[in-house]
């Protein structure tokens, strides 16, 4: 079974479109995982995938709840 390879901040800001120092901050507080080898964030692109689906959910629902207001 093969491991997922995991990537670092400029992969997960160039997926996300924004820049890398954003990335370091969202996983500092702790809005997806990621762990740190030495000084250098790391991250699987799964996880990522996911917060973004997460994301697109939050604001559908944040969309739907402005539409019957």
């Amino acid at each position: 079974m093969a491991t997922e390879k995991p990537i670092g901040t400029k992969e997960v800001a160039e997926m996300l479109g924004v820049i890398p120092r954003t990335v370091v901050r969202l996983a500092e507080r702790g809005e997806f995982p990621g762990f740190k080898v030495g000084d250098v964030w790391r991250f699987y692109r799964s996880d990522i995938e996911a917060y973004i689906q997460r994301q697109i959910e939050r604001a559908r629902q944040s969309n739907e709840q402005e539409g019957k207001e």
